[in-house]
């Protein structure tokens, strides 16, 4: 039987990234002192920070379908359906890393339970990927 959840932007995603470009701008602002290397550095720093944060967005809202009887993961992006039978489940005690593969696109998702709308959904979610993993489609 195949059990949709429904995915949202994670706000601990959203506050790594974050994290992760200001350290970055801080390392450029206070450890290089040519002018004429910090300003574009921290300029692509900017650019790159904002663009992921749009694609961070963007890839919200996706609405993921497990059907461990098909052996098949279905994930819907503004309606448009995307069938993987490729997969990859990684899973620790905080969250998963599911990487996807079809004959177009490659996704890598990182599944927190911030991104669903519960622990529930997110233990139901977990559920059914490791029900996933006992079968040979990696």
């Amino acid at each position: 039987m195949q059990r949709y959840h429904q995915l949202k932007v994670s706000r601990s995603q959203r506050v790594l990234l974050l994290a992760a470009y200001l350290l970055a701008a801080g390392t450029v602002y206070f450890c290089l002192s040519a002018d004429f290397l910090k300003w574009p550095l921290l300029a692509a720093l900017a650019v790159s920070a904002a663009v992921e944060h749009r694609r961070l967005i963007r890839l919200g809202n996706l609405r993921l379908g497990v059907n461990p009887e098909r052996e098949i993961i279905e994930l819907q992006q503004a309606e448009q359906p995307y069938f993987y039978f490729k997969y990859k489940v990684y899973q620790t005690r905080w969250f998963a890393i599911l990487k996807l593969t079809n004959e177009q696109t490659r996704r890598t998702l990182i599944l927190n339970p911030d991104c669903f709308q519960s622990r529930e959904c997110y233990r139901e979610c977990r559920y059914d990927l490791r029900r996933l993993e006992g079968s040979d489609a990696a």
